[in-house]
């Protein structure tokens, strides 16, 4: 077996589905004959790069303006005619060097970097790409525009450093700015470079600096601009950045609203019908790609918040034209016309099973046919039967012992339940789910996102408080006693519903789990700390368990997901997956049996982090180690340890990441495709593992994944 360590600026190899007919560009390989015996040595990293993928990636250098208009493109903005992009080493060890990127084929410095560099960049996620870029703390390398300005009858050659946005500590200061700056006019033979600041704090910071060896100059004074013309329908929902970040947090937006914000953001999570901000973005920020990808019209307006406070919280129909925007208050029949017309093909989830009430083991479930294992997820949720059936086809010593309780508890309950609340005619009481249905039936629940989420708030309080049926509650105990044998188990209730981890809808992350403790139920009182683990102040009832996971059906996230997938809410219900909860891990590791980024690479990619520190939503500046293993003939042949984590060098030993790898490969084989994968896409298999205190690997969570 081979070992590797890729942290080079070398690229090593790669694949892509682009094609030079896609970008109308060819390899330009004649940088290095415009160097004489003065210029620095150019490095060779985009050379490489674009000759592995069969087009233009990007550049070292611009030697002349012919190359700078290759990597650019025509700017739509009123005071630019050409825009580029660029990254440019911020470390004395970033794993690439400065790069003029070719705009045409990545509008993206994160695509590039994972297309472009598929072995230093394997995996790494969006939040991951910004502390690598806006964050001091963490930050690789500067990124930015590099842009051909037009100011009255003058020419200047341009560059822009991102921060974020929402950070005012992350502004660039002259140190910073410097760097970037030598790395990039060091590589540009066309003229200097002048640094624009991007936004007004940027512009601050610039002034108070004294003599920079760079020019600096402003943006136009403009008070209008428009980045992506059209017409949007939504609620007109007002932010100041700060107020945006909470506002994303709470998930009080989403695809029915236009969003207004004070200063553009670096990039918003949540689709929506339009975009208006105070500052201005550019043809190439995350922004704008991202608005002209998702076909949202999205414009600059000087003071927005005070231009359009007359229309906030109203229904309206906004258009971003040409030369101005203009907007009018509209009816709900036209917004959800508009709505549907750029949804995606709505997605059916499975009709649920209301009848079965039997719990069942992992192991015992039937999975042996197709229709079997459709059935299993109609009964117990996608989670808990793509569990049973893996765990039905690989070796013991790598599961969680664990039973499934089925969907029809949940119904039972929210067609048991009252609660006090009004449905239009004056408050009374109502079972959940008469509640649920009279929503749905509700054309302002469905159409303001601030109402909905205030509703489903308040429902999900009065779901997790609400009695459950004690001789429910005492089959569970029983079902624990019976598998683990010791009432001071600590074991974890696991979402596992029919709306998530299929195919054609991941749902991942919207619902939520709990760790429960049996003890703490059977002690009769609601004392601290909990029995099962003295370490955690209060309780943890099993009655606590089964409220926070089924209230988990109606987070406003979870909702607002199903809705644009065209989801029948009404059809989703959730099971439970019971099995261990794992404390003191030695490591928590994703791992899929192919490259996700990267077309037709099967090279296994694993991201590892120690502890039980998270691997998909960690903390800012807290990284996963990352892994590409190559496997030929079932055996391991490769491991090549891209990056290092944050906290560790290393998270997984060799020996840990063969036998990961050997078990994925039996998922791999052994798996059955119960989906029908779209002409043009790859099936692969994404796995979440642990490595607990005493060091047994186990696998808790298997999903498909379209590549």
């Amino acid at each position: 077996m081979l070992h590797k360590i890729a942290f080079s600026m070398v690229l090593l190899s790669g694949c892509t589905d682009k094609t030079p007919a896609e970008t109308g560009k060819v390899v330009d390989d004649t940088a290095d004959d415009t160097a004489d015996d003065t210029t620095p040595e150019i490095e060779t990293a985009c050379a490489e790069a674009s000759e592995a993928l069969g087009y233009s990636a990007c550049v070292n250098r611009v030697p002349d303006e012919d190359t700078f208009t290759e990597v650019t493109i025509a700017s739509s903005a009123i005071d630019q005619l050409r825009v580029g992009k660029y990254l440019a080493p911020a470390t004395d060890d970033a794993r690439i060097p400065t790069a003029f990127i070719d705009v045409d084929a990545f509008s993206l410095h994160y695509d590039f970097l994972i297309t472009a560099f598929p072995d230093l960049f394997s995996g790494l996620s969006t939040a991951e790409y910004e502390q690598l870029t806006t964050a001091r703390e963490t930050r690789e390398f500067f990124a930015g525009t590099l842009s051909l300005y037009i100011d009255g009858s003058d020419f200047f050659y341009g560059f822009t450093v991102w921060d974020d946005p929402e950070d005012a500590a992350s502004v660039p200061n002259l140190e910073e700015v410097t760097t970037a700056w030598q790395h990039l006019q060091d590589r540009f033979d066309i003229g200097d470079v002048v640094f624009v600041p991007s936004s007004e704090d940027q512009a601050i910071e610039a002034a108070t600096w004294d003599d920079p060896p760079f020019s600096v100059r402003g943006l136009a004074d403009i008070d209008y601009e428009a980045y992506n013309t059209g017409a949007a329908y939504g609620t007109l929902r007002l932010y100041t950045l700060e107020e945006l970040a909470e506002a994303t947090e709470a998930a009080e937006f989403g695809y029915q609203d236009i969003v207004v914000i004070s200063d553009a953001p670096a990039d918003l999570e949540r689709v929506v019908s339009g975009i208006v901000t105070g500052t201005r973005q550019g043809d190439l920020s995350h922004l704008n790609v991202r608005s002209l990808a998702r076909g949202t019209p999205n414009c600059y307006v000087s003071d927005p918040l005070d231009e359009l406070a007359a229309y906030a919280d109203t229904l309206v129909r906004f258009e971003c034209g040409t030369d101005a925007y203009t907007v009018a208050s509209t009816t709900q029949a036209e917004a959800e016309a508009w709505w549907d017309s750029i949804r995606p093909e709505p997605v059916e989830i499975c009709e649920p099973d209301l009848e079965t009430t039997a719990f069942v083991g992992l192991l015992e479930a039937d999975t042996a046919t197709i229709e079997a294992r459709t059935a299993l997820r109609c009964t117990y949720g996608a989670k808990g039967a793509n569990l049973a059936t893996l765990y039905q086809r690989i070796d013991t010593a790598y599961q969680f012992p664990g039973f499934l309780i089925p969907s029809a508890w949940y119904d039972q309950f929210m067609k048991a339940t009252t609660w006090t609340v009004d449905l239009g005619e004056g408050a009374g009481e109502h079972t959940f789910h008469e509640t649920i249905t009279a929503w749905h039936d509700d054309d302002i629940f469905l159409t303001d996102a601030a109402i909905r989420r205030a509703r489903l708030e308040s429902l999900r309080d009065a779901i997790q408080d609400a009695p459950m049926d004690e001789a429910f509650v005492a089959a569970i105990g029983d079902e624990i006693l019976k598998v683990w044998g010791d009432e001071a188990a600590m074991v974890r209730f696991r979402s596992s519903s029919n709306a998530e981890d299929g195919l054609d809808f991941s749902g991942a992350g919207l619902y939520r789990s709990k760790t429960v403790c049996l003890a703490d139920t059977l002690d009769d009182d609601d004392v601290g700390p909990s029995i099962c683990d003295p370490d955690k102040d209060n309780e943890d009832t099993l009655q606590e368990g089964l409220g926070k996971v089924w209230a988990s059906v109606w987070n406003m996230q979870a909702w607002d997901e199903r809705d644009w997938y065209g989801i029948d809410h009404r059809k989703a219900v959730m099971g439970i997956l019971v099995n261990n909860r794992s404390k003191d891990e030695q490591a928590n590791a994703v791992a899929f049996s192919g490259n996700p980024t990267s077309a037709g690479d099967d090279r296994y990619l694993i991201n590892a982090q120690e502890g039980e520190l998270e691997v998909v939503s960690a903390e800012p500046g807290v990284f996963p180690e990352r892994i590409l293993i190559t496997v030929e003939s079932g055996e391991v042949t490769l491991i090549d340890r891209i990056s290092e984590s944050s906290e560790t060098p290393e998270v997984l030993t060799d020996a840990e990441l063969e036998a990961l790898s050997d078990v994925l490969t039996q998922c791999s084989e052994s798996y059955p495709n119960d989906y029908e994968v779209p002409e043009g896409g790859e099936l692969l298999w994404d796995t979440e593992w642990k490595i607990t205190a005493e060091g047994q690997l186990v696998v808790k969570q298997i999903r498909p994944y379209l590549r």
